[in-house]
Formats: C-alpha cells, sequence, structure tokens
C-alpha cells in the first residue's frame, strides 16, 4: 500500500469515527491518535483529503444534525443548541447562520410552513413496513464514500466499489450490497451530501485505497420495499416520512443512519422494473 493510499485509509477511519461519536468532545489529538498521526501532520493530512480543516467539519456536521432536529421535531431551540456542543444559544445562533444562512429560529418557521402544506397533500398514498425488526445485528461493511448530488454520486461510487470487487476476484453469490445516504437534501448543501456503497462480504477482505470499513449500526428498524426504479425512491421516501412515521407513532432515531439494501442490480439498466429495495428506518 502506497502512502497516498495510507493517508486516505486512517482519515476514512476518523471520518466514521467523528459521525459514531459526534457528541463527543472531538480534539485534533484525539483524532489524531485514532488516525496514528502527530496533530500537526494528521491536520494537514484532513484538510487536504476532505477538503476542511477538522474544526470545521465537525462543527459542520453537528449543525446539519441540528438542523435536520429544528427541521422535524418541536425540541426547543436551547436544547438544541446545547446537544450540539455549544455552551450558549448565541453561539449557536451565530454558528448556525454562517452554515445555513438564517437563525435557528427563522430557519424553523420556514420550514415549519412548508412541512405543513407538504403534510397536507391528500394524494400522497400511505404506505405499510414489511415488518419492524427489534434487534437486527450490526453489519460490519467494506464501503466507498462518494460526495454531491444523490441522483449522481452512487453511480459512481458503485463503479469504484465494483471494481474493487473485481479486482480482489470477491465471490458474489452470497454479497449483499447496501447503500448509505447519510445527508437530508433539504438541509446539506448538495456538494457535502455523503453517499457510501457498501457491501458485506463472507471471507475476510481487506481495506484498500479508497475503500474503507465501518459497522452499521443493528437495533429497531422498520423495513420497506421499493419495487422497481431507483427514480422512485424519493417519492417512496416521502410516503414513509410523511405518512407512516407520523402515523405510527414511533420515533425516528436520529443516532442511526437510514439506509438501503439492494436486490437484482444485475437488472438496473437493462430492466429497472426488476430492481427490489428494501429500505431500513431506525426507530427509538
Amino acid at each position: 500500500m502506497d502512502q497516498e493510499e495510507e493517508y486516505v485509509r486512517r482519515t476514512l477511519k476518523v471520518l466514521i469515527y467523528i459521525e459514531e461519536n459526534i457528541d463527543e468532545d472531538l480534539t485534533l489529538e484525539k483524532l489524531a491518535k485514532i488516525a496514528c498521526y502527530s496533530p500537526f501532520h494528521f491536520h494537514r493530512i484532513f484538510q487536504a483529503i476532505v477538503g476542511e480543516t477538522i474544526h470545521g467539519y465537525v462543527k459542520r456536521l453537528s449543525i446539519q444534525i441540528a438542523a435536520g432536529k429544528l427541521r422535524y421535531t418541536e425540541q426547543p431551540v436551547t436544547a438544541i443548541a446545547l446537544d450540539a456542543g455549544f455552551e450558549t444559544p448565541s453561539a449557536f445562533t451565530r454558528a448556525f447562520k454562517q452554515f445555513m444562512g438564517s437563525s435557528p429560529r427563522n430557519y424553523r418557521s420556514l420550514n415549519s410552513a412548508v412541512n405543513t402544506m407538504t403534510q397536507n397533500l391528500k394524494e400522497l398514498p400511505m404506505i405499510k413496513p414489511d415488518k419492524i425488526e427489534q434487534s437486527l445485528p450490526d453489519l460490519n461493511l467494506l464501503f466507498v464514500r462518494k460526495y454531491g448530488n444523490y441522483t449522481q454520486s452512487p453511480w459512481t461510487a458503485w463503479q469504484a466499489m465494483i471494481s474493487f470487487i473485481n479486482e480482489n476476484h470477491l465471490d458474489r453469490s452470497k454479497m449483499r450490497y447496501f447503500g448509505i445516504s447519510h445527508d437530508d437534501p433539504q438541509v446539506t448543501s448538495e456538494e457535502k451530501l455523503r453517499y457510501d456503497a457498501a457491501i458485506l462480504v463472507h471471507r475476510e477482505a481487506k481495506e484498500k485505497g479508497e475503500i474503507g470499513r465501518q459497522v452499521l449500526k443493528g437495533g429497531k428498524y422498520a423495513i420497506f420495499t421499493h419495487l422497481g426504479s431507483y427514480d422512485g425512491l424519493e417519492e417512496t421516501f416521502n410516503r414513509i416520512f410523511l405518512k407512516w412515521l407520523p402515523d405510527s407513532k414511533e420515533n425516528f432515531d436520529e443516532s442511526r443512519s437510514v439506509f438501503c439494501e439492494y436486490f437484482n442490480m444485475e437488472y438496473v439498466k437493462v430492466d429497472p422494473e426488476k430492481l427490489v429495495t428494501k429500505i431500513y428506518i431506525p426507530l427509538q
């Protein structure tokens, strides 16, 4: 493994740690230790690979999570600010304006009106889960991450993953394929949207280059099925979050990611109607 690949591998490890421990005090020294570099050296590596400083990346991720709470919950702004790691609401407001372009209260007011109008769309059909799994096991996955519009980044991510599968002669017969969209396009700017193409393999395969490893946390999930082209996934997600979730009395778990499992991917170009997608919604 050359030096550039080693930089990427260790940085991916830190990115996953940040996402799983965003509520902790994530200092440069602590993250550098995870990467096994000196703080001075790792700061430069991280910024070169990710395009942001470590402090800026952690802060932006915290703001995005806070924006989701403002958009989808009635939690008080002060409580959201404290959860995001800010000592005062005024400090939170300044940081929120910097990243989102408006104050937290204005952001909530605007999106509250939009959400109300959206939820009043009577033509949006109801959807029900296939089942609610109470204790889904953890999934130890290999993944590649790409950034950008969700209509484009999955394609580039899967091209990279398929190349990795072919180069390493991995057995596809028992392989499982997952997609993880970490960010809400209504909250996160397009160029920062994170998509992971991930696989579960039944024999040991090592990370290499831009391929990293992460554990998708198990627990309680509602599982839905989407049939046909991926172009219709957005409507299915709207039906889940705007129709089923409010009526279900279930609580969405923001600490875990929504993810998809893909079946019949060989038909993606030749016959999209044969595609099957399982959608996993984490619940508290």
